[in-house]
Parts: C-alpha cells; sequence; structure tokens
C-alpha cells in the first residue's frame, strides 16, 4: 500500500476532554508519579463519520485512522479492523487500511467505538488525559490523492460497566442491552433513537505520529469445541484450548433479565470454571437483556478456555460463538514432525503460546499485566521468528525499549505503557535484541541505529561498578535473580527491592559483563572501535565468584553457596575456565530445572553452547515437576507460568517467556546456526538426540539476507535419525 501523504489529522474528543491537560506519566520506579489525567475512566464512545464517494473505479481507498487509547472500526457495517499498538504519545502509531472493497457509491459511513481505560498500567499509555480520535479517507488515482475528512459525530456509551481485574489491567464489562443501539454501526442518521452532536477539537493532542510498523491484528471467529447443557439455564462451554479473545453471545429474553457469564482457564474439582483464577483475575460479569434478541461482544479480550453461562429462567441461548485475536501467524511455516512425543508435546505447547501471547506486542501474559516485558521479550521474540518469519514485531519492541532511554538511560522493565517498572536483568539484556536483529537480518544499518541505546545501558551501569570493574549493590533498579522467588534455589544475597544489602552479587555482574561482551560484538560487527574491555571484567568476574576447590561460581563475593543461576550465566557468556566446564555442566544436570521457567532458556543455550546436547536434551524433555511435560501433565495448551499451577502463588496459563524450546529445537538440536558469513545466512550442523528417533523441521519461510519471505516451497531444514 503507497503512501502518497503524510498523514497530518485533526484530532477530535468528547466535551469532557476537551480541556485536559495532558499529564506526563514517566517517572524512575519508587519516585512518586503524578495523579491520573482528567480523572474519568472506562470511558466508551460511539462515533460516526459519512463521506462520499461518487465513483471508486480505478481507484484505492485507504481509510488511515488512530485513536488514544484504542479504536475499532466499521466501514457500512462491516468490520475493518482495531488498533493502534500501544505506544508512547512521543512516537505514536497510526493505521493505514485499504478499504476498497468495503466502500460503495454515494455516502459511506464510518463507524468507530473508541475507548478510554484511564488507568496507570502496562497495557495502554493511559490515565493521561488523552483521549481522542483522528483519521481520514484517502481516494487514491493515477499517482495522486485526494484527502476526504468526515465530521465526526458521538454518542457517549454507558452499557458497559464493571470493576478493575488483574494488576488494574482491565474494566470487567458488565453489559447492559437496553443502554446499546444494536445498529449504530450501519443505520441511518435518521433512525438513530436521538440525535448525535459533533466531537470537539482536541486543542492538546500534540502526538508524533508514525505509520505503525507491525501488522494489525488478526480478529475472527470460531465455534467452541464444546457446548454442554449442565441445568435448566447453565451452559458450560470449552474453547479447547487456552485462547485470547471473548464470547459472542446471542440469547432471547425480557428486559432486565440477566445472564452471569464467567470464564477461567482452568476447572475446579467439582467441574466448574475456576473464574477466580490463579493468575489474580476475576472474569465474573453480567449481561442484562433487552426485549427479544440481544448480542454480547465484548471490547475488550481475555485470556481463558472454559465458560460458564448462567441465565435466568426463560432465558434462551441462541447462539455462542469465541471471538478470536492475535498477531497474524501461519501455523504452517514452521512445522515439526518427530516420533519423539515429548519433543513434539513440547513443540507444539510453545507454538500455541507464541500464537496466543503475541497481541499488538510480546506479551508476559495475555491475562494479568498484558504487558512486553523485555526479559520475557528476549525469549518469545527468537521463537516467534523462527515461527513467522518475520522481524516486524522485534524491531517494534527493540525501538519501544529504547524509546525509554528518555526516562532511564539503563531503560524500562515494560514497554510501553504508562506503569514505571525497572529490573536490571532484564536492561542487562538489551544488547541481545540488536544481535537476534543481526543474526536474522544482516542488517548492519539497523544495527548502528540502535548501537546507542545498547552502549547507553552499559554506561548507565557503570555508576555502580568499583575499581575492579563489577557492580556493587545496584539499588536503583530490582535486581531479579529470578522468579518466582522460591526458584531462585536458595541464592545467597538478599534481594530486596530496592537492594540495600552492600556487596557483589554473581546474576547482576554476569548479566553485566555479558552485556560488555555483547556490546563489544556488536562493535566489531559495526567496525566500531571498541568502548571497553569485556575480557578484563570477565577476569574481575570469575576472580570474584569462581570457587576453584568446586569448580563452580558462589554467589556472592561472600558466600561459598553455588546457587543454580551462579552457574547458568557463565556457561551461556562464555566464561567459564575451560578446567570447570565439564563441572558446571553435570552440576546443572543433577540440579535441572530448578530455576524459573524463563531463565530455563539460558540453561539450555548454555549447555548447547559448550556443545552438551545430551543433557541438553536430557533436561528438555525430563518427566519431573520442573519441565514442560510437567505443564502437558497438568492439562496446559499453553505455557505455564511456572513448572506447574501450584509452583507459583498467581501462575498464569500462558506465558510466553516458556516458549525457549522452539529455538533450542531449532537451534541446537536441529542444528540451524545462524551465520552471516553464510550466503543464506545460516548453516546446518544436525546434533543427533540420545532418542534416535526420527525428527524433521519444517520451514516454509526460508532466510535471506532481509529475512523475507520465500514461498511456494517446503523446506526440511533439518532431517536426523
Amino acid at each position: 500500500m503507497e503512501m502518497i501523504n503524510k498523514f497530518e489529522p485533526e484530532w477530535y474528543t468528547i466535551p469532557e476532554f476537551a480541556r485536559s491537560i495532558p499529564i506526563n506519566p514517566y517517572h524512575k520506579e519508587g519516585e512518586p508519579g503524578l495523579e491520573t489525567g482528567s480523572g474519568l475512566k472506562n470511558i466508551h464512545v460511539l462515533v460516526r463519520g459519512e463521506v462520499c464517494i461518487e465513483d471508486k473505479k480505478n481507484s484505492q481507498i485507504i481509510l488511515r485512522i488512530t485513536a488514544d487509547d484504542y479504536y475499532k472500526v466499521w466501514v457500512n457495517g462491516s468490520f475493518a479492523g482495531q488498533g493502534p499498538a500501544p505506544a508512547y504519545p512521543e512516537a505514536y502509531y497510526y493505521n493505514q487500511i485499504d478499504i476498497t472493497s468495503m466502500i460503495r457509491p454515494g455516502k459511506n459511513l464510518i463507524a468507530v467505538h473508541i475507548y478510554y481505560q484511564g488507568l496507570q498500567n502496562r497495557v495502554w499509555n493511559s490515565g493521561d488525559g488523552r483521549f481522542a480520535l483522528a483519521g481520514d479517507i484517502g481516494v487514491i488515482r493515477e499517482q495522486s490523492e485526494k484527502i476526504l475528512k468526515p465530521l465526526w459525530k458521538y454518542k457517549r456509551s454507558y452499557a458497559y460497566s464493571g470493576e478493575v481485574t488483574g494488576y488494574d489491567t482491565q474494566f470487567l464489562e458488565n453489559f447492559d442491552s437496553r443502554l446499546w443501539e444494536e445498529t449504530w454501526k450501519e443505520a441511518e442518521e435518521e433512525s438513530l433513537k436521538e440525535p448525535w452532536p459533533y466531537m470537539v477539537k482536541a486543542e492538546w493532542a500534540d502526538y508524533q505520529l508514525r505509520l505503525q510498523p507491525s501488522k494489525m491484528l488478526e480478529v475472527y471467529e470460531i465455534s467452541p469445541l464444546r457446548i454442554e447443557r449442565r441445568e435448566k439455564n447453565v451452559w458450560f462451554i470449552d474453547a479447547g484450548r487456552e485462547i485470547a479473545g471473548g464470547l459472542v453471545i446471542k440469547a432471547r429474553g425480557r428486559p432486565g433479565q440477566k445472564m452471569i457469564v464467567r470464564c477461567g482457564e482452568e476447572l475446579k474439582e467439582d467441574g466448574s470454571v475456576r473464574y477466580e483464577m490463579r493468575c489474580g483475575c476475576k472474569y465474573e460479569e453480567i449481561w442484562t437483556l433487552d426485549d427479544g434478541v440481544c448480542k454480547l461482544e465484548p471490547y475488550d479480550y481475555k485470556g481463558f478456555r472454559y465458560c460458564c453461562l448462567q441465565g435466568e429462567e426463560g432465558i434462551e441461548l441462541l447462539d455462542v460463538k469465541i471471538s478470536i485475536r492475535h498477531y497474524p501467524f501461519d501455523d504452517t511455516l514452521c512445522t515439526i514432525q518427530t516420533e519423539d512425543e515429548r519433543l513434539k508435546q513440547i513443540f507444539e505447547l510453545c507454538k500455541n503460546t507464541i500464537k496466543y501471547g503475541t497481541q499488538e506486542a510480546y506479551l508476559d501474559c495475555p491475562t494479568r499485566e498484558k504487558g512486553q516485558y523485555l526479559g520475557d521479550a528476549l525469549i518469545s521474540a527468537r521463537a516467534h521468528i523462527w515461527l513467522s518469519g518475520s522481524v516486524e514485531m522485534l524491531r517494534k519492541c527493540i525501538s519501544q525499549f529504547a524509546q525509554t532511554a528518555a526516562i532511564c538511560p539503563g531503560l524500562m522493565a515494560v514497554a510501553p505503557g504508562s506503569y514505571m517498572q525497572e529490573i536490571a536483568d532484564f536492561s542487562l539484556l538489551y544488547g541481545e535484541f540488536l544481535l537476534m536483529d543481526y543474526q536474522f537480518t544482516g542488517d548492519k544499518e539497523y544495527l548502528a541505529e540502535y548501537y546507542p541505546a545498547a552502549k547507553g545501558v552499559v554506561s548507565y551501569f557503570r555508576k555502580f561498578e568499583k575499581e575492579n570493574g563489577l557492580l556493587y549493590q545496584v539499588g536503583e533498579k530490582w535486581n531479579l535473580v529470578d522468579w518466582p522467588e522460591n526458584l531462585r534455589d536458595h541464592y545467597d544475597f538478599i534481594l530486596s527491592r530496592p537492594v540495600v544489602e552492600p556487596g557483589y552479587h554473581n546474576v547482576v555482574n554476569a548479566l553485566y559483563a555479558g552485556s560488555v561482551k555483547t556490546l563489544a560484538q556488536i562493535e566489531r560487527i559495526l567496525g566500531y572501535p571498541p568502548s571497553c574491555s569485556w575480557e578484563n571484567l570477565k577476569n574481575a568476574y570469575v576472580e570474584m565468584f569462581y570457587r576453584p576447590e568446586k569448580k563452580l561460581f558462589a554467589d556472592s563475593a561472600y558466600s561459598d553457596h553455588t546457587a543454580v543461576h551462579s552457574n547458568l550465566y557463565p556457561l551461556y557468556f562464555g566464561f567459564v575456565p575451560d578446567e570447570a566446564i565439564e563441572n558446571v555442566v553435570s552440576f546443572l544436570r543433577k540440579k535441572g530445572l530448578c530455576c524459573g521457567v524463563m531463565t530455563s532458556y539460558f540453561l539450555l543455550k548454555g549447555l548447547g553452547r559448550a556443545g552438551y546436547y545430551e543433557d541438553m536434551y536430557a533436561l528438555l524433555v525430563n518427566d519431573s515437576e520442573h519441565g514442560w511435560m510437567n505443564m502437558i501433565r497438568e492439562g496446559a495448551t499453553t505455557c505455564l507460568e511456572a513448572w506447574g499451577k501450584d509452583q507459583k502463588w498467581n501462575t498464569s496459563f500462558c506465558h510466553p517467556w516458556g516458549t525457549a524450546p522452539i529455538s533450542i529445537i531449532i537451534e541446537e538440536l536441529c542444528g540451524i546456526v545462524l551465520d552471516r558469513k553464510e550466503e543464506d545466512g545460516y548453516r546446518q550442523e544436525p546434533h543427533l538426540p540420545p532418542s534416535g528417533k526420527k525428527c524433521e523441521i519444517y520451514i516454509r519461510w526460508l532466510m535471506d539476507k532481509n529475512c523475507r519471505d520465500r514461498k511456494g516451497k517446503n523446506y526440511v531444514i533439518s532431517d536426523f535419525k
């Protein structure tokens, strides 16, 4: 879709926000933030605009649209799309939608449902007093474009109400059909119940707009796997797997009759839906019917598998569909065929997780937070690229975290969003994102563009250095080590928030030395002079934490305790002395996956980098309580947040930080080594798993230097027995 004119729209809002003074929500974690702007919350507004197009022959008709916080748009009653992807106002996104097929000669109706949440959280940059819509229509003919600007009329909808759930993540949607005009998206103006006033200009709107660099969401409906009538007015619904979306229901009843809608990720022992979910969300909503046939259509989305509908006597359930949403995902682009049943089950578990956990960002989960965490995204991004052949989402992620340098040069842990959180471990992994992009694309210009952000992270942490170059009491950011706390393997250092114990501890220094090494790799690729000596830092790290008598690494300068985390990172970054590699590997193998699910990526990858593929494979498919097979044994269809339901106090059932097996299977077992020196950008070094069972990975996209799709063929990347 070629863009001819720059999108320079006028922004419109409702009178309640006309004189709003937007606030700046940015601050360091631990410092006081500002009160939410305007004080208004959970605002739904319906908007209609008309354009007249007498002749669309030989024309392409483009809708350019955006809203803060969010919009859903219909053209002449047909759904056209929703967005934009969450972003900071300083680099806000708009969408271009080809609506040529939806346009008819004469008058055309553009109907938009816009929403202001008003909460400061990890989802949107909301709670800042900004609520507005911008959009126009471009009619393109023969390299010229005519811009049509609809006059927007609006009606505030009071059909939605409800309490907040999750970590101030979303409002529940108790829906009153009596307050809703079912035909507002396609009705003639004369048939509306009352005249709609015009929106007003948002004089305060100062967004820096850019075309959304990632695709818009796929949104579609499916039928449930199972609908079961359990009592006269009680229906049980099973989607068949964990999904992200909502229920679309049609029912007939009398005005004021109510139906309770409960959703959850699991069932209780008695078979009822656990709607007060482990993850901290309570998915219980009330639908109030109007006379005749009514339709319940959610605005926001949930992560769930099971539902229960409980209606008052006399309500007739007519239809139930499940509205699915996720980032565009072709299930056939990367598939596995293997006689190793455990390997296949784990691969499919992780693939489903990436599909539903990648929305308009790499989410930590589609329930409790719905936010993009830097550490989580490192694992899910690598898996997502292998499964999709696209780096668009990765690059959006890289860009948005770089933007947080304006808040802190050491970067924030969540981006975008108005929730301010800082985690040292995550910030120190930022350079790994840039190397990942280069490995897949070979694009040095892009690497150079974001090199300053990676260098800025290293520069920020230098203020915590002592004379030996190691970090001492990194108190400004959360020192995570691992999460949840019970999976830290008794790590011997007090990890308060902020850290108040003076001293050196292992993990933050391993990650710091690793980030300096990564920065040096980037500088070598770009031909830049080295900004520091990572080898000197590695030597200081080894001298401080390595215990020669044990041939293992200790947790702190003052401890001899050797947690799994103190050894997996030096193995991952290549800091283990040659004399100790075998002992470290043996230690990690015996310990098993007693670390968190996210951290397992670095453990398994470290074993692969050291050449211990049998040990890596054994941990990957192990049947203990700490492994992916335990998730599957407990009925998971997407990766759990912890190894088991009860291993974390608020376990979510769809957590993409657990998708390490995708890249481990492809890169380590199947031996696809990303190498820019090779003509195709990779070489193959398959490693035989000890199972001896046949395994094939089919990748329908084959990388060239720009990571573009080559369609029309299946490529067997690995075939080993």
